[in-house]
C-alpha cells in the first residue's frame, strides 16, 4: 500500500537535496581550482612573473593570484597544449597573466607569458618563444 507523506518530509527532502547539492558542487569547483594551482604549466607561469622585477614593481608586492575564471573560455587545455588566463593583483596594480605552454618531451614547457593590466592597452612580455 502506498503511505501518504507529508509536506514537512518533502519539504525537508528539498531542502537536505539542495544542500547536499550545494556543497557537491563547491567541492568539484575548489577540486579543479586546485588542480589547476599545482599544474606544472600554472606554477612556471607564476615563478616566471615573480622572477620578472619590471612585472612585480608594476604590480607592487605582494603578489596575490585568484582563482581561475573556469567559464573563461580563454582558459583550456588538452593533453598537448595550455592557455590559463591567471588572475593576479598587487599593491600598485592588477589584471590578467596570459600563459600558453606546450607539452613536449614528457614536460611542460612555456611559450608565451604576457602579463596585461587591468584597465591600460599595455601588455608586458614577459616570455616569447613562439617566434
Amino acid at each position: 500500500m502506498l503511505q501518504r507523506v507529508s509536506l514537512e518530509s518533502l519539504k525537508k527532502a528539498a531542502l537536505y537535496g539542495a544542500v547536499l547539492s550545494a556543497t557537491g558542487c563547491s567541492v568539484l569547483y575548489y577540486l579543479i581550482q586546485r588542480n589547476f594551482a599545482r599544474s606544472p604549466y600554472y606554477q612556471q607561469s607564476i615563478v616566471a612573473l615573480r622572477q620578472h622585477q619590471v612585472a612585480c614593481r608594476l604590480l607592487g608586492e605582494p603578489l596575490r593570484f585568484q582563482t581561475l575564471r573556469l567559464g573563461n573560455q580563454q582558459n583550456w587545455v588538452t593533453t598537448e597544449e595550455a592557455h590559463v588566463m591567471i588572475p593576479v593583483s598587487g599593491r600598485r596594480s592588477a589584471g590578467q597573466l596570459r600563459s600558453t605552454a606546450v607539452f613536449r618531451d614528457g614536460q611542460w614547457h612555456l611559450t608565451d607569458l604576457v602579463l596585461e593590466f587591468r584597465g591600460r592597452t599595455e601588455k608586458l612580455v614577459i616570455i616569447d618563444k613562439s617566434r
